[in-house]
């Protein structure tokens, strides 16, 4: 007997098998069958398919333009983060 797998956690979405995506393992906050949501960080409308201002779309963007932004914020660090 399979048990359903819970696939988002915003509105409770399930999938009965696992099919290779990263909700096999961990849950997403939101997903397409989510309705809208407020975003807590610009108070804007937010959904998985019209995402608010907060957002920066980088599946347009060519992978030098995605590097220079993630370097620009010195976030683009690939070393684990280690607690002192």
């Amino acid at each position: 007997m399979n048990r359903p797998i819970l696939a988002c956690k915003g509105c409770g979405a399930t999938k009965p098998e696992p099919d290779g995506t990263p909700t096999d393992l961990f849950p997403s906050e939101h997903c397409g069958e989510c309705p809208p949501w407020t975003c807590e960080d610009c108070r804007e409308t937010c959904s998985a398919t019209n995402l608010c201002s907060c957002w920066t779309r980088l599946d347009t963007l060519p992978l030098a333009d995605i590097k220079a932004l993630f370097a620009a914020d010195d976030t683009f660090n690939l070393r684990p983060v280690t607690e002192p």
